[in-house]
């Protein structure tokens, strides 16, 4: 039964990385993503799907090629494009058009980039935050039409902001945040998706990276048992970051305080 459960786990997590056939998806690749004639990153390029670009996953029977990049497990999905059907790796592509990199600087603007709010802000408040104390805050939430929400709270010296992103797994969250500017200090633009908890360096400024797996010494230990990302480090405030998954929402998560 323990087995039984934790293969329905592994199934959620490869679908919310590789989505199922037939689904829309759009290329979140900056350079763009090679179609090659075969499954194989050795395979001839037939043409490039540029950034932002709408593909159709072709459902094929029999399983998927795996492939592992910048610590990014996907595989090798089939599609067509400008008249030729060939192979792009599916780690790139995300559910929803990817940010618009010329415009988009933090969440709040990919959110009204990618749909529109859906009702009014609902405002909750413990104590007056116009003179915050110890005991004061403030809680925003803000829904959206293709159910996302943003909830921002402000508290006594710490302020955080979520986001619930529907139809997002980590990895494409991963990506998400390294194509956003609010984020850059979270990851670079040349990291690469932690898949073990760590401490390092960038600079002067240490970070400390914590990986939870969904089972401890389970017979499969891959990218898709991750649980939650958690990435805290200190520059005059203390930062933390969090990422995980709440059923198919992702959620994100990024706070400071003193």
């Amino acid at each position: 039964m323990k087995n039984f459960f934790l293969l329905v786990l592994i199934a959620i997590s490869i679908r919310s990385s590789a989505q199922v056939a037939n689904d829309v998806m759009y290329v979140a690749a900056k350079s763009g993503l090679s179609i090659r004639e075969n499954p194989d990153a050795g395979a001839k390029v037939l043409d490039k799907i540029p950034y932002g670009t709408k593909v159709s996953l072709i459902d094929e029977d029999g399983g998927w090629k795996e492939i592992i990049t910048e610590g990014l497990t996907g595989y090798w999905r089939k599609v067509k494009f400008n008249n030729k059907t060939g192979y792009i790796v599916d780690s790139y592509l995300f559910p929803w058009p990817p940010p618009k990199l010329t415009t988009v600087k933090d969440m709040k603007q990919y959110l009204a980039q990618a749909t529109t709010l859906f009702g009014q802000k609902l405002v909750i408040r413990s104590g007056k935050t116009a003179e915050m104390t110890e005991s004061g805050w403030e809680l925003k939430k803000q829904l959206y039409k293709n159910g996302a929400e943003h909830h921002e709270f402000n508290g006594y010296e710490y302020g955080s902001d979520t986001y619930f992103l529907p139809g997002f797994g980590l990895q494409q969250g991963f990506l998400l945040c390294r194509l956003i500017p609010e984020f850059k200090e979270v990851f670079g633009e040349k990291d690469e998706f932690p898949t073990i908890s760590k401490k390092f360096k960038k600079g002067e400024r240490e970070y400390d990276i914590e990986v939870r797996k969904r089972v401890e010494e389970a017979e499969y230990a891959g990218p898709f048992s991750i649980e939650k990302i958690r990435i805290g480090f200190e520059e005059g405030a203390y930062y933390e970051f969090e990422m995980y998954m709440l059923e198919n929402q992702l959620v994100i998560s990024f706070g400071a305080g003193l």
